[in-house]
């Protein structure tokens, strides 16, 4: 719900209220005098608009009617985000490059902290199966349990 400034002409005291816009021509009473007061119109409208595109992550493009590029950002956005994606998957390939392909595919990878991937050594591979397992089964006895009255 919008807020309109108020203005009380026999008071002359000015306030802000939040009105349900239907409401915004019917006269609202005086928190001080209790008189009706009439919404006063805007003396201007401040914003801000950013069409810029920064990566691959939502823009901020303003108001879609009011962006006469809105086509154009889109694109460039979806754009830098499948490159992004490639870069990534690049990344992965080459720390998978080192092992016959047979095994490639058998290999989980983690992440390092600095972005790039690596090769999960067998513990952590046993450790990741684990906990794979343990969601499965949380996730069949959620699936289960939803059916259930408590």
């Amino acid at each position: 719900m919008p807020s309109y400034r108020w203005q009380c002409f026999e008071c002359g005291f000015q306030f802000e209220a939040r009105v349900p816009i239907s409401k915004r021509n019917e006269k609202y009473p005086c928190p001080e005098c209790e008189s009706p007061c009439e919404c006063l119109v805007p003396e201007g409208i401040n914003g801000f608009f950013n069409k810029d595109v920064t990566g691959p992550v939502p823009q901020n493009t303003g108001i879609s009617g009011l962006d006469a590029h809105i086509d154009r950002v889109i694109g460039t956005h979806a754009k830098q985000g499948w490159e992004a994606h490639d870069r990534r998957d690049m990344v992965k390939r080459e720390a998978l490059a080192d092992l016959p392909p047979e095994e490639a595919g058998k290999k989980e990878l983690a992440k390092n902290p600095d972005g790039s991937y690596r090769v999960m050594s067998p513990e952590e591979q046993a450790a990741h199966g684990r906990v794979l397992t343990i969601h499965n089964m949380a996730m069949k006895h959620r699936k289960s349990s939803k059916g259930s009255v408590s």
